[in-house]
């Protein structure tokens, strides 16, 4: 019976008293959970504390350096904490859209309002295909059998009757209910589920792992020659200004700007892919999509639109009235209103008719029945798909070549059947009676009109289709046939794959590209099977049918129109059901991973190149090897510039491997042979008998300072010019040559590639010789070069020592990372990366288990 529901006083009067369902609901951080995050992070306030002791020594407080050592950071939080709200509040805006609906009854008719509407005590109304937002007793139901697979895990469905509690969570896959809500907000099983899930941060990508190995290495470094500077400067008698610029350059090594670069570069291609159609759930999918090589779906919603439309009768009983009568008896009784049944509607209309029991369809079953009071007798009626109702049809003759005629038009078919006036079941368990035929009926399933161009762009991206469809594989075949869609197709049925041995059943799942007449835990077996074949699957469906095979894939993808259980489960939901969208979503993944594959070059280069820096100059030599503000305009002019441009100027790649083995492939041999090169440069202008006098009085003419002060400022106290030419000159070297590389990563001629590989794009070309047009003007104009940035101003004769270096570091470089031998160190790195993935994933599965375990004991 239906419920009356609650007025809207009554609504009112609970929400006032907290009794609503108005819990913190948002998608995403908070703006100041984002500026927290950005700003407060361990190292960020270490350097804080070390700028602000800079600036307040009571001596000289040197304001530079100490803005050196804490603006960097700064202008990072900054640019990241804008971009991340700016992509908070887009991807909020749409987010808010795809929030799940919920019909209520108030004030005696039903109305749809959003979840965090919901009050206790309300009536709310659950039909196939709907997740139950809050926890409830039921009080009217109609053949409701209700999924709980995400909150226990089982994949059986349970039936359900007045006086059970539905769960929020759980889904509706057939009949339909009306229950009373008695547990909102945190209340409620599922809140409670993931109470213990809030403890801990999300799941980190594999690349964040990746990078956090590198960084927690480099941090742990950083600590060790922290410690030990401490030491040898407490025994060296150095000056506590002198100890803290050199403890800001100790802490450098550590990048710790790094795990922040890839978090807003996947938030900002996040914002990307959602002005395309695609909203992220999930912000691994940014990576996760760069890996797909299969895409799975479902004929429906991907190559077909949503909408059926009647086509035809064949009548297999002579009388042809009694068969319409039945038809629409069937139609306005059950249950089961998808897509098919109101296309028959629409044609036969409904009328008034008494249900004495009934089977609703679910995609297990493939079908659905009726028992219809029709005077004092009953009426049997039975729909669905042959293969699953023709073990109960005695009189077959003809059936089988009808159905295969309407399926090689790409025409969807259904059986419609008598059994008599027989009972549908004995108990629970489900009865079929000995069938008769009464008619075929055949249903129009739209084609997409951009389908043929969607399923190019795949091809064209080297990303492998398999549709996987409920319906007959001859009926999808008919649809591609009709489609125009080239490319040779091999299909096979549920059916055929059920009778196939182990080996065999995994060989024709890789080469079969139409699967028909699959149920779900055949869709689910067919992607766990792809990706026991090292395959990296995205699913996309719409209804509950596919819901185990999204939550099976690698990467889950639902359409917006698709059912509550589809969406709740999904890495990616396609707004507007725009399918255009995916191939986009898979290219952008692509570009952003390659992109940061290239930034971590640049990066890590220069975080291993400042490390071995340390340890020899400063820790063995007793040298600073560069000043704070140094330090700044090396990363600047090497690292910041190019990471930022690198981001929107990479290309899409294949991105199957791990990223860290080929970047270490590069940066420690790259580091290496800079570290040597830029030793070797100091040592010859440290030792070296040359002539700077003119040099010297040009630069305190220029800046205005002693030559006293311009020797304090350009190093560190009590540092002779010996030390300050030999700092100064390897720092030019290093910027040079940390410019350079860029023509190594983007090579315009395969003579300069590593890997034989060249790339037609400029800009990376010309982004270096621009930079190449800042160092050249950043040294000619001595109120930023002296009196900013601290770096001295070398003769024309000694700039030609430092360029031939670099010029020797470019060609010995390029000649190491050529060599194969580097492989060895790239596979050794892909071994430890892929050990400690596993750890690291057995680990958050232990922390996970734990925390269920004691919410379950709580």
């Amino acid at each position: 019976m239906q419920p009356q529901g609650l007025s809207s006083e009554e609504v009112k009067k609970r929400k006032v008293s907290g009794r609503s369902n108005d819990t913190d609901d948002q998608s995403s951080r908070s703006y100041l959970d984002i500026l927290i995050k950005n700003l407060a992070t361990p190292f960020n306030l270490i350097l804080f504390i070390l700028g602000a002791l800079l600036i307040v020594m009571p001596e000289k407080p040197d304001y530079i350096n100490a803005m050196a050592a804490t603006g960097v950071i700064l202008f990072n939080v900054l640019i990241s904490t804008i971009q991340e709200m700016k992509a908070k509040r887009r991807l909020d805006k749409i987010a808010l859209l795809m929030r799940p609906k919920v019909k209520v009854m108030r004030d005696g008719r039903i109305i749809e309002i959003d979840r965090s509407d919901i009050v206790m005590d309300d009536a709310i109304y659950l039909s196939p295909g709907d997740q139950a937002q809050v926890d409830g007793i039921i009080v009217d139901e109609r053949m409701l059998e209700m999924d709980e697979s995400l909150l226990t895990g089982e994949s059986s469905t349970r039936r359900k009757h007045e006086g059970d509690t539905v769960y929020s969570g759980s889904y509706c896959i057939s009949g339909e209910c009306w229950f009373i809500v008695n547990k909102v907000g945190e209340d409620t099983f599922s809140s409670k589920m993931l109470r213990s899930a809030k403890k801990f941060e999300k799941k980190k990508t594999p690349l964040q792992v990746e990078t956090n190995a590198v960084t927690e290495m480099l941090m742990i470094l950083a600590f060790i020659f922290l410690a030990l500077l401490v030491v040898l400067n407490i025994f060296r008698n150095i000056d506590v200004v002198d100890s803290l610029r050199q403890a800001v350059i100790v802490l450098d090594i550590v990048p710790i700007a790094l795990f922040l670069l890839i978090t807003l570069t996947y938030m900002i291609a996040a914002v990307r892919m959602a002005d395309s159609g695609v909203l992220l759930q999930n912000s691994s999918s940014v990576e996760s999509m760069s890996h797909v090589d299969t895409v799975c779906m479902d004929k429906t919603g991907t190559i077909t639109t949503n909408n059926l439309v009647f086509n035809d009768i064949d009548y297999i009983s002579a009388d042809r009235g009694e068969v319409d009568r039945l038809v629409k008896e069937f139609v306005s009784t059950t249950g089961s209103r998808n897509r098919t049944i109101i296309a028959i509607e629409d044609k036969y209309g409904k009328g008034d008719y008494e249900l004495d029991d009934e089977v609703q369809f679910s995609s297990d079953r493939k079908f659905s029945a009726v028992r219809v009071k029709n005077g004092d007798s009953y009426d049997t009626i039975i729909m669905g798909a042959w293969p699953f109702l023709k073990d109960h049809v005695k009189e077959q003759d003809g059936i089988e070549e009808k159905l295969s005629a309407l399926s090689s038009k790409g025409l969807r078919s259904v059986v419609f059947l008598s059994g008599g006036s027989a009972p549908l079941h004995s108990g629970e368990d489900i009865v079929l009676p000995d069938l008769t035929v009464l008619a075929v009926i055949s249903i129009i399933d739209e084609v997409r009109p951009d389908c043929k161009e969607i399923l190019q762009q795949f091809s064209e991206n080297g990303i492998d289709i398999k549709v996987i469809s409920g319906d007959d594989p001859e009926t999808v075949d008919a649809i591609f046939k009709i489609a125009d869609i080239p490319g040779e197709r091999k299909i096979i049925s549920g059916e055929e794959l059920s009778a196939m041995s182990p080996e065999e059943y995994e060989k024709t799942v890789v080469e079969t590209n139409i699967f028909g007449r699959m149920r779900p835990e055949q869709k689910e077996k067919v992607i766990e099977t792809l990706r026991k074949k090292d395959k990296y699957v995205a699913m996309v469906g719409d209804g509950i049918n596919d819901v185990r095979s999204i939550k099976k894939a690698q990467v889950g993808v639902a359409v917006q129109s698709g059912s509550g259980a589809a969406r709740s489960v999904a890495d990616m939901v396609l707004v507007n059901d725009n399918f255009m969208a995916l191939p986009k979503a898979i290219i952008e993944g692509k570009r952003t991973v390659s992109g940061m594959r290239d930034i971590l070059k640049l990066y890590l280069m220069r975080n291993f190149t400042l490390a071995f820096l340390v340890l020899v100059l400063l820790l063995f030599l007793n040298k600073t090897p560069l000043l704070p503000i140094q330090n700044t305009v090396y990363a600047f002019l090497t690292v910041s510039i190019a990471a930022f441009l690198m981001t929107l100027w990479a290309k899409p790649s294949d991105n199957k491997d791990l990223v860290l083995p080929s970047v270490m492939r590069y940066v420690i041999p790259t580091a290496i042979t800079t570290t040597v090169l830029a030793f070797a440069v100091y040592c010859v202008f440290y030792n070296a008998d040359f002539d700077i006098a003119a040099a010297i009085a040009g630069m305190v003419e220029n800046s205005g300072w002693s030559e006293a002060e311009l020797r304090e400022n350009l190093g560190i106290n009590g540092s002779g010019w010996d030390e300050i030419v030999g700092r100064n000159a390897m720092i030019a070297f290093l910027i040079l040559a940390g410019i350079s590389q860029l023509f190594i990563l983007f090579p315009i001629s395969k003579r300069m590639s590593i890997d034989g590989k060249r790339t037609s794009d400029w800009k990376p070309l010309a982004l270096g010789l621009l930079l190449f047009g800042v160092v050249i003007a950043l040294y000619n104009y001595p109120d930023i070069c002296i009196k900013i940035t601290y770096l001295f101003q070398f003769p024309m004769e000694l700039w030609a020592i430092i360029i031939t270096a670099t010029a020797i570091w470019f060609v010995v470089t390029l000649l190491i990372l050529k060599s194969p031998k580097l492989n060895r160190l790239s596979d050794w790195i892909d071994s430890l990366i892929r050990n400690h993935l596993k750890k690291n994933f057995e680990k958050e599965s232990a922390e996970a288990a734990k925390s269920f375990l004691n919410d379950q004991e709580e």
